[in-house]
């Protein structure tokens, strides 16, 4: 199983696409201490088959005052240890790096600040990009640190101009390039759609910016919704405080707290998850397979025809 906990309960950013931006701090905020972790991870690795340990989901890790130690703790156990941060803030990056996790993603949306901020609310393209040069220079400085560092692109209709240069910039700074097209987010959020109860400012947002049609992306998933859920099977997700939460799509915890990871046997985790009214929910709509539609044979080239469809019209609209 792979295990995602939010080590900070918090983001800088108040992204539209996200539930810190579309949602509000509903939940608690704080940063995981230490102790915690070395529990939470002691008991992961000696009670399931862990093979990767994210310190996010829906939070800033580069937030937490003791991340380095918190990326030993991972290590000192030979468990693969992923990163991803907007890079707004970056300190002690010697030490980040020299802790040598396996991964550290940047995410970002643009080149421009003008395109940047309109996906990345509260954030500074330029300062992120000043950080990232100061991270080359940082593994530059650590001649045996391994951590894959990628850029992470999200694509919306509006900032496709800004994917070259950023790509040209993440590349000559010896960093990895993905891209992906963006989703609405959290589930919630998706079920909400679903149901015809999301605000007109949201659906404004949705229609002009996702490019995936979600009306028709969730039409074409509900033909597969008995499919297993991989989520479901195989993620253990955790807030800053140890609680575990259904899977890494859902954000109130209030609705979808299954109880505390210390206290819990993998019996107890399935069966909290079993029948649990979310999950009901979402794989009655095949919002499961929409989520994760680029491993589908059927659904991935239906979901590409769809965005080039989008695309398309926005470019037609920008002329």
């Amino acid at each position: 199983m792979e295990l995602l906990m939010d080590v900070v309960g918090s983001c800088n950013l108040r992204c539209p696409s996200c539930p810190v931006g579309n949602m509000g701090q509903i939940n608690s905020s704080g940063t995981t201490d230490v102790a915690l972790f070395e529990k939470v991870i002691a008991h992961a690795d000696e009670n399931y088959a862990i093979y990767r340990v994210s310190l996010y989901n829906w939070g800033e890790p580069l937030l937490h005052p003791h991340l380095p130690r918190l990326i030993r703790i991972v290590k000192d156990r030979n468990l693969h240890c992923a990163l991803s941060s907007n890079l707004n803030v970056l300190r002690n990056e010697d030490a980040i790096l020299a802790a040598n996790p396996d991964e550290l993603r940047i995410s970002l949306s643009g080149f421009h600040q003008e395109t940047y901020g309109k996906t990345h609310a509260r954030g500074d393209i330029e300062r992120v990009k000043a950080n990232m040069h100061r991270l080359a220079e940082a593994k530059q400085r650590l001649p045996r640190n391994s951590t894959k560092i990628d850029v992470y692109f999200h694509k919306y209709r509006h900032n496709l101009a800004d994917l070259e240069p950023m790509k040209e910039l993440a590349t000559s700074l010896g960093f990895h390039w993905m891209e992906n097209w963006a989703y609405y987010m959290p589930l919630e959020k998706v079920l909400e759609f679903t149901e015809g109860r999301l605000s007109d400012t949201e659906m404004s947002f949705v229609k002009s910016q996702i490019a995936l049609p979600m009306h028709e992306a969730l039409q074409e998933a509900r033909a597969f919704a008995s499919e297993p859920c991989r989520l479901w099977n195989e993620q253990i997700v955790l807030d800053f405080e140890g609680n575990t939460a259904i899977c890494c799509g859902v954000y109130d915890l209030k609705a979808n707290r299954l109880g505390k990871f210390l206290d819990m046997t993998p019996a107890d985790l399935m069966a909290a998850k079993s029948g649990h009214p979310t999950c009901v929910k979402c794989t009655a709509h095949g919002i499961h397979r929409y989520g994760e539609y680029y491993n589908h044979p059927v659904l991935r080239p239906k979901y590409e025809q769809l965005i080039a469809d989008n695309v398309s019209d926005s470019v037609h609209e920008a002329i």
